[in-house]
């Protein structure tokens, strides 16, 4: 006769939640940094970069991704730093889904 143990522990276990990165576009940030800051900062290949810069460029903004806080936080900060460094005033939006 098989053995039955209880544990007594009851794991929860939760999904954490995701947060969407937005770019938002500047009218004076070039279409050719977007893409650069796609294919560098959130890793999209070249096609993928291209069509979310044109969806920035036309729309005004345009999702690059969703992570987790920490990460989209990070993510976010190091898009602003880098177009800080190259004199554009670009920012995100990180926001939960």
């Amino acid at each position: 006769m098989p053995i039955k143990i209880k544990p007594h522990v009851d794991l929860k276990l939760f999904e954490p939640k995701m947060y969407l990165v937005t770019i938002v576009y500047d009218k004076h940030v070039s279409w050719e940094f977007c893409v650069k800051i796609l294919m560098g900062v959130f890793h999209w290949n070249e096609e993928n970069a291209k069509a979310i810069a044109h969806e920035i460029v036309t729309n005004g903004e345009g999702i690059c991704g969703g992570y987790m806080l920490e990460i989209a936080e990070s993510k976010a900060e190091l898009v602003e730093q880098q177009a800080k460094k190259e004199g554009f005033s670009l920012y995100c939006l990180v926001e939960e889904v």
